[in-house]
């Protein structure tokens, strides 16, 4: 059955294109108004045809920008893990939905993606969050590709925008025992000079579980890195998640102090455990609320973190996680193998090492000519 066109006004028409019967034998249609000449709503319909023609359902052509997420969404809960899934949503609720939901999925063109991102950059988003929601929309139309209810992904043509990369903060060797003086004691004391001391990552050490220690070594404790814990940004809470890859699955070493005051800590958890008595929900967390759950990272830096920096006269735009910077920077300033603080900060590569810690080799590279100099022409410098 072909199109209609039914004028509904100057410039203005409806375009009904017939979908078939749905499973009652009612007729379905695809209406759409359009605003312009009467050729312009001509157009659309050989446009919509042509898809039908290239095998594309037209029953797709009716359906919403946010329909299609609900079923991809459905779909890939079953195909990643449960808090990328969670990620995906809260990504596309919060940034492309409000701006892009209503919109029909065949009707998106390129330019409908680039304004999004213009959008949200202006709106003063990263370029970092921008990419992540350019993927997830790049992704999500991937899939309806493959089940034939576009033709083409209009979202792979669009560039996303660069990342600003941070500048990296660390602390030098003067900074750092100046940062281990005043940490407070208690808790929060411990878990800075945890974080500190072994370059874990704040959902790494959040997330930590007393089984995932060991204390009882002579030399050294071990913690055993397998999970993190994610914060939810919205409504609050928490959940597990796995590493971020492979290579963060791994076992960091740490020193006898640490292994004391850990140990010390745990002796205070169990006392307060039992004074809480029904009230604590026992995570068997290292680190823990008073209540046995997560502690937020933000309450971390805004009442611990940012505290000891300042009564350290540190400078206040260092990060929490720019212990883990201070960590691979000082542990390569005290000749540890480039390897070995590849694999202890769960790095995907040396040359990741290497690449984001070049202001560490500078040292090592002017002594170089000197040392091969001794081995060429024997002047024994």
């Amino acid at each position: 059955m072909p199109g209609q066109i039914i004028k509904r006004g100057d410039n203005t028409w409806l375009v009904r294109i017939f979908l078939g019967r749905d499973t009652k034998g009612k007729r379905t249609y695809l209406n759409k108004t359009i605003h312009g000449t009467k050729k312009d709503a001509q157009t659309f319909i050989r446009e919509k045809e042509r898809a039908r023609d290239f095998g594309l359902p037209l029953e797709s052509l009716n359906i919403t920008f946010n329909e299609y997420l609900d079923r991809w969404l459905k779909f890939s809960e079953q195909h990643v893990r449960e808090y990328s899934h969670f990620w995906y949503k809260q990504l596309l609720e919060s940034y492309v939905r409000p701006t892009l939901g209503t919109r029909r999925l065949a009707e998106l063109q390129p330019l409908d993606f680039q304004s999004l991102y213009d959008y949200l950059l202006e709106r003063g988003l990263s370029g970092r969050t921008v990419r992540h929601v350019h993927a997830r929309i790049v992704t999500a139309l991937n899939q309806a590709v493959r089940w034939r209810m576009i033709q083409q992904n209009h979202a792979s043509l669009i560039k996303p925008p660069k990342i600003v990369k941070r500048e990296m903060h660390f602390l030098t060797p003067e900074e750092a025992a100046r940062f281990l003086v005043k940490t407070e004691q208690g808790q929060y004391g411990t878990m800075l000079r945890f974080a500190l001391a072994t370059g874990l990552r704040p959902e790494e050490y959040l997330g930590l579980q007393w089984k995932e220690l060991e204390l009882d070594r002579t030399d050294r404790g071990v913690v055993h890195i397998r999970r993190v814990v994610h914060q939810l940004s919205r409504g609050g809470g928490w959940m597990w998640g796995d590493v971020k890859s492979p290579s963060s699955r791994r076992d960091v070493y740490f020193p006898l102090t640490l292994v004391h005051e850990l140990k010390k800590h745990r002796i205070q958890q169990q006392e307060l455990r039992l004074r809480m008595g029904k009230e604590y929900e026992d995570h068997n967390l290292v680190f823990a609320t008073k209540f046995g759950t997560p502690i937020h990272r933000k309450f971390v830096t805004t009442y611990h973190f940012k505290p000891t920096l300042k009564r350290a006269e540190l400078p206040h735009t260092i990060r929490l996680y720019d212990l883990r910077h201070s960590y691979v920077t000082l542990s390569l300033i005290s000749g540890v193998k480039p390897k070995v603080v590849s694999q202890q900060a769960g790095h995907s590569s040396v040359a990741f090492t290497l690449d984001n810690y070049a202001h560490v080799i500078p040292e090592e590279r002017e002594g170089a000519s000197d040392k091969l100099e001794s081995l060429l022409f024997n002047t024994g410098a």
